[in-house]
């Protein structure tokens, strides 16, 4: 199996372990990229709060503390504020009473111990602590606050009862060791002490813990306890995992939910339950109002009142999904006024294992697109199964109030897509790289790269060009077969050697070959990329064909008659060249007649004992001070009637024996011979031929047609053209 089918069959793996990168979310990105989600579904559907203004802020804002005075207030206007609101269901206080009153007389007596006379007046005066304190306890429902803290004494009084159900709570609770409280004659007044902490959120408060694990000690959050108060339950039933209806498998999965009297308040597995913040404003009067004649008991009979600050100098904004710089208290009264409600975000176990499915089964569907219908197809189920998680998720939070995350499996397959895009690219690259190197080895590199880069390359058809054909082929092939014939795969070994130095001659000097029969090579230039000097090039692989020839036999140790020799037919002219053959199969290749009278030349090679033959069209143009062209004859080749004119040609580095001035006796030689001028044409061939090795078996030829044409009763117009019989 090739690397670029292994590497795909890898990258169905690679999509199975990016669907499964959210459950571990090292970086947290998922979490963030999810709550992000989350506050876009919440700013586009709030929830419609159903209360009717049950809920009341009762705001210490910048005006309170301009018209009654500055932070902290005597406790005895907080009495007359409790008083005031002595109707209500429920009064709870996001404050903590931690310190004594300065303004009370018990404080004041300590600042003047060494005033015998006010202290006499003082002892007539009642501390507005245990003013306060009474207030609280004539009240009825008023609920404290108080924060869990890691420096304080755990000194909480429990003023509820507690049924807990499945796993221990306190394995899946925030941790701390203790609890900053209010004073302890308040903390015995309040019916009720809640716990103020917003957990660990980050700087967005989205979702807020119901209980805290106070060194093994339950504390509910404050809008628990202000609920339970004014509802006049007096118990919490906790579900976790593994309790009775509860289906964990075992597992310990957190908590599920929480149970207050006839509200059922389902939790993450940390007990927090996720805030759907209200499109209405929760009601907000501020504190200087309420003590004015403006407002009665009555007014706040059976509200649901949090007492609370907006003022910035306190210290208590925050933000939400929805808004910035909002009062920590309006979120505890958001929180209040759900669950009252009964409207829940709701986003159990199995929601996360859902995502988790949706995002495996979209990112191997987008590879497996990818793999068989490109990018394209890959890009269509990216937008087409996204577009309907998102919208899927968006309309379950809308219609049926449960967070599902659209976000992960968007990463995903983003994810995916983009990597497994970039490996198919990177896989396709290395198959176009293994055909570049295949085709390489008997075609043009141009050609091959053409191919690889367009389609267009490989349609049927072709187009007019001059080009210039080689023909090469192995001399004497038949009798070095039979001196095989016996290893036919020696033969082999042999021939393959052979083609491979002469091949890469070829396609050194920017050939194309076109195709291999058997011994013969052919190959042409000009095509599929124009090249102006295609018929200097074709010599060029001709001489170099030639020594790397004379290399081989040196290196086989083929010396003498053993040597391997071959022929070399070049020509040029007009033909077509293109895709040729059936829309099923077809060959880059050429037509023509010049192609075919390439061909013939080459098998002339070995009767006028030259190793390269050319045809008039490859001799136009050459560089005089490189080549040595000598005109060889003129033939009517087999299969042709129109005679043609044959050269050969010589590197005029590497032939210093053949001077100007034998070229010019040749050249007579030729007019003699086609004047019949035979005895002329004999001491030409007496002279020269065993003097020139180069023309030794051309002369012996003519000499031998001179011998047999001189008995012939020849026509006066006859012009030397030889008319070949065989190929």
């Amino acid at each position: 199996m090739n690397l670029s089918k292994i590497g795909k069959y890898l990258l169905i793996p690679f999509a199975v372990f990016v669907s499964f990168i959210p459950i571990f979310d090292p970086l947290n990105m998922f979490s963030s990229l999810r709550n992000t989600a989350f506050d876009l579904f919440q700013n586009i559907s709030p929830r419609e709060t159903m209360s009717s203004d049950t809920v009341i802020v009762l705001d210490i804002d910048e005006k309170s503390l301009s018209e009654i005075g500055q932070w902290p207030w005597p406790r005895s206007i907080l009495a007359e504020l409790v008083d005031k609101t002595y109707l209500s269901a429920s009064l709870g206080f996001d404050i903590v009473f931690a310190e004594f009153d300065r303004t009370g007389s018990n404080e004041l007596k300590k600042q003047y111990k060494n005033n015998s006379s006010l202290l006499k007046i003082l002892e007539q005066v009642p501390n507005n602590d245990d003013i306060f304190a009474d207030a609280i306890r004539n009240h009825g429902t008023v609920v404290l606050g108080a924060i869990p803290s890691n420096s304080k004494n755990n000194d909480f009084q429990m003023k509820f009862g507690l049924i807990e159900q499945g796993d221990d709570p306190r394995k899946f609770l925030q941790k701390y060791s203790g609890i900053q409280t209010n004073l302890k004659n308040l903390d015995n007044s309040a019916t009720g002490i809640g716990s103020m902490s917003i957990g660990t959120n980050d700087s967005i408060i989205r979702r807020l813990p119901l209980f805290e694990n106070i060194d093994g000690n339950l504390v509910p959050s404050i809008s628990l306890e202000i609920l339970r108060v004014a509802i006049g339950a007096s118990t919490f039933q906790i579900k976790s995992s593994n309790a009775s209806g509860e289906s964990a498998l075992g597992e310990e999965t957190g908590i599920n939910h929480v149970k207050l009297g006839n509200l059922i308040i389902p939790t993450n597995e940390d007990g927090s339950a996720w805030i759907h913040y209200s499109n209405k404003p929760i009601k907000t009067i501020p504190i200087w109002e309420v003590l004015s004649s403006k407002y009665s008991q009555e007014d706040f009979e059976g509200k649901i009142l949090i007492v609370g600050t907006s003022a910035p100098g306190l210290f208590d904004l925050r933000s939400t999904p929805l808004e910035n710089n909002v009062p920590g208290v309006n979120i505890i009264a958001n929180l209040t006024d759900q669950i009252l409600s009964g409207q829940f975000l709701k986003r159990p176990d199995w929601i996360f294992g859902l995502e988790v499915i949706t995002g495996l089964f979209l990112a191997l569907l987008i590879t497996l697109f990818i793999q068989f219908l490109g990018p394209i197809g890959g890009l269509f189920v990216f937008v087409l199964g996204n577009g309907i998680s998102s919208f899927g998720s968006f309309y379950i939070f809308n219609s049926y109030s449960y967070l599902v995350d659209p976000i992960s499996p968007l990463v995903i397959c983003l994810v995916c897509y983009l990597v497994v895009t970039f490996f198919n690219f990177l896989f396709t690259e290395l198959e176009r790289s293994k055909v570049r190197n295949a085709f390489s080895q008997y075609m043009s590199p141009v050609m091959v790269e053409k191919l690889a880069q367009s389609s267009e390359s490989l349609k049927l058809g072709g187009e007019r060009k001059e080009m210039t054909f080689l023909f090469s082929d192995i001399r004497g092939f038949t009798s070095i077969s039979e001196k095989y014939k016996g290893d036919p795969e020696a033969l082999t070994d042999l021939i393959n050697n052979l083609l491979t130095v002469l091949s890469n001659e070829i396609l050194s000097n920017q050939g194309t070959i076109d195709k291999y029969m058997g011994d013969c090579i052919m190959a042409f230039w000009n095509a599929p990329s124009e090249d102006p000097e295609h018929r200097e090039k074709s010599i060029d692989a001709a001489f170099a064909m030639s020594k790397a020839l004379e290399k081989l036999n040196i290196d086989l140790n083929r010396f003498d008659d053993d040597k391997l020799s071959v022929g070399i037919g070049i020509n040029t002219g007009e033909c077509i060249v293109g895709n040729m053959g059936s829309d099923k199969r077809f060959d880059y290749t050429v037509l023509g007649d010049a192609v075919n009278l390439a061909s013939r030349l080459e098998g002339q090679s070995g009767n006028y004992g030259m190793q390269i033959i050319l045809g008039e069209g490859s001799v136009e143009g050459l560089a005089k001070d490189k080549y040595l062209v000598c005109e060889l004859d003129l033939i009517a080749v087999k299969g042709k009637k129109e005679p043609v004119t044959i050269y050969t040609v010589f590197d005029k580095e590497d032939s210093e024996n053949l001077d100007d001035n034998f070229m010019l006796e040749h050249k007579d030689f030729l007019m003699n011979y086609r004047s019949k001028n035979w005895l002329e044409a004999k001491e030409h061939i007496d002279k020269y031929r065993f003097s020139k090795a180069e023309f030794t078996l051309y002369y012996t030829l003519f000499l031998e047609r001179i011998d047999e044409l001189s008995k012939q009763a020849l026509p006066d117009d006859w012009s030397g053209i030889f008319i070949a019989k065989t190929k």
